[in-house]
């Protein structure tokens, strides 16, 4: 029974943030506005996390098989990854380097 109330929370929640991206006059995935509305009930104590923290840690446990299809599905754009592989590395690591310059920089500046 615990198992249905954390669902229907966390579904709620979801629910209430694929309403407000339908709102809203820009694009904006609904799940992360649903995950901050689900963190600012949690925040505020709207919401326990013990009424949450079951169902959480059961779709945690059992993420990894949610990103199943994803990769079957870039099997068939195998061709398309391999052209453009060089570019893609090349994307990951500028962008690695740039947030690891950001974070540094800003700490710095909040240290001194």
């Amino acid at each position: 029974m615990t198992l249905i109330r954390d669902f229907a929370v966390i579904f709620v929640c979801l629910l209430m943030g694929k309403a407000i991206a339908t709102v809203l006059p820009f694009a904006f995935p609904a799940s992360i506005i649903g995950l901050l509305l689900l963190f600012a009930l949690l925040s505020s104590n709207l919401v326990r996390l013990e009424w949450v923290q079951a169902g959480g840690q059961l779709i945690l446990r059992h993420m990894a098989l949610l990103f199943i299809p994803v990769a079957a599905g870039l099997l068939s754009y195998a061709d398309v990854l391999s052209k453009g592989l060089g570019f893609i590395l090349l994307a990951a690591v500028t962008g690695l380097v740039l947030i690891l310059l950001a974070v540094g920089w800003l700490y710095q500046r909040l240290v001194s």
